[in-house]
């Protein structure tokens, strides 16, 4: 009986030994996947401020009617 107690134990350890390994595998996924998102979100912010700043008007420039 001690011997299926522990035989138990060790298949319960060995279960939860590659659900963490199956969850850190996927936490890295993730982290890549972020990681990645934040570059794209990062070059799109900054194309966005050029193409703001080049469309935005001298202000001190007259108008076209002076």
């Amino acid at each position: 009986m001690n011997d299926d107690k522990h035989i138990e134990l060790e298949t319960k350890i060995a279960f939860l030994e590659q659900n963490i390994n199956d969850l850190s595998d996927v936490l890295y996924e993730q982290q890549q996947a972020l990681d990645a998102l934040q570059q794209n979100f990062t070059q799109m912010a900054g194309k966005l401020r050029d193409n703001e700043a080049a469309q935005a008007p001298a202000t001190d420039s007259k108008p076209p009617h002076y």
